[in-house]
């Protein structure tokens, strides 16, 4: 157990997405602990955008993590929470300010495909879950999730 602890804990500094949840945890929020958990990572304008992709059993209750980090994420924010990226396009609904979470933190997205988006020092969170709830309901673990996250992020 110890063991298991260090290593999510090096993993976590190292910058893998993967280490952010633990297995415990998705199953507490979840119901169903993941069967894998797929890590990959990328470049673009500046910025690493680390991802990882928990499958569950019931694939439609599967959960995804993305974190974003560089020197240019807060202007990301920017655009994305307060400035141009904020304006609703057709269909699209507005951002939701999220309380207690991070620096800041969103709702962004319809109930089937939205996401709670995080900002915590040089980096923003993304977590969303699969699943036929409402937004409400994916809002409360999404919040569970990314409070054991930021712990960790």
């Amino acid at each position: 157990m110890i063991a298991a602890l260090a290593l999510v804990a090096a993993a976590a500094r190292s910058g893998d997405a993967c280490a952010l949840l633990s297995v415990a945890e998705i199953r507490r929020v979840q119901g169903e602990e993941p069967k894998e958990a797929k890590g990959s990572e990328r470049q673009a304008g500046g910025l690493t955008v680390q991802q990882c992709f928990y499958a569950l059993p019931d694939f439609s209750r599967s959960v995804s993590l993305e974190v974003t980090r560089g020197a240019n994420v807060r202007d990301l924010w920017r655009e994305r929470f307060h400035g141009a990226g904020e304006e609703e396009g057709e269909g699209e609904e507005k951002p939701e300010r999220v309380r207690g979470l991070g620096e800041e933190a969103f709702w962004a997205g319809n109930p089937r495909l939205g996401g709670l988006y995080i900002l915590r020092r040089d980096a923003m969170l993304r977590l969303g879950v699969g699943g036929n709830e409402t937004k409400a309901a994916k809002l409360r673990r999404l919040r569970a999730l990314a409070a054991k996250a930021l712990r960790r992020l």
